[in-house]
C-alpha cells in the first residue's frame, strides 16, 4: 500500500504549476518587449542617421553651386563632375562619395532639380521603408 501511495504523489508532482508557467510567460514577455524596444531604436537611428546624410548632400549640392554656377543635374554630378564639357573645367573635385547618396537603408536618395522661378532650387528626400514617408533635406523642406 505504502508503495502505490508515493506513485500516486509522484504523479501529481510531474507537470509544471501555474506559478512556473507564469514565470515563463513573463520571461517571454520582457524578451519580446525588449526586442520590439531595439527595433524601434534602430528604426529611429536610420531615420536620424539619413537625415545627417540629407544635410551633408545640402552643403555638397550648395558648394557644387558656387563653385559651377549651377545646380548638378544628377547627385552623381558631386561624384562624377558635371556632364556638361563646358563645366568640367570648373571642376574641383569629388564632393560625395558613392556611399554618400543612398540612405541609411541602402536605397538611393531622390533629387529633383526644380524650375529657376521655385521657393526652392532642388527637392532632395529619402523614402522611409514605410513606403509612405518622406524625409526631406533640410533645403528641401523651404
Amino acid at each position: 500500500m505504502l508503495y502505490a501511495e508515493n506513485k500516486r504523489n509522484n504523479l501529481l508532482k510531474e507537470g509544471f504549476s501555474l506559478i512556473e508557467i507564469m514565470i515563463v510567460l513573463l520571461i517571454g514577455a520582457i524578451v519580446v518587449g525588449g526586442a520590439f524596444a531595439g527595433f524601434r531604436y534602430l528604426q529611429n537611428a536610420r531615420v536620424q542617421s539619413t537625415k545627417s546624410k540629407l544635410a551633408a548632400l545640402d552643403t555638397a549640392i550648395e558648394h557644387y553651386n558656387a563653385s559651377i554656377g549651377e545646380y548638378p543635374q544628377t547627385l552623381e554630378e558631386l561624384v562624377e563632375g558635371p556632364q556638361k564639357p563646358n563645366l568640367r573645367r570648373k571642376w574641383a573635385g569629388e564632393l560625395a562619395s558613392q556611399n554618400d547618396l543612398k540612405d541609411a537603408w541602402g536605397k538611393e536618395f531622390h533629387y529633383n532639380l526644380n524650375s529657376k522661378g521655385s521657393n526652392v532650387p532642388y527637392e532632395l528626400y529619402a523614402m522611409h521603408p514605410d513606403g509612405k514617408t518622406q524625409i526631406f533635406s533640410p533645403i528641401s523642406q523651404g
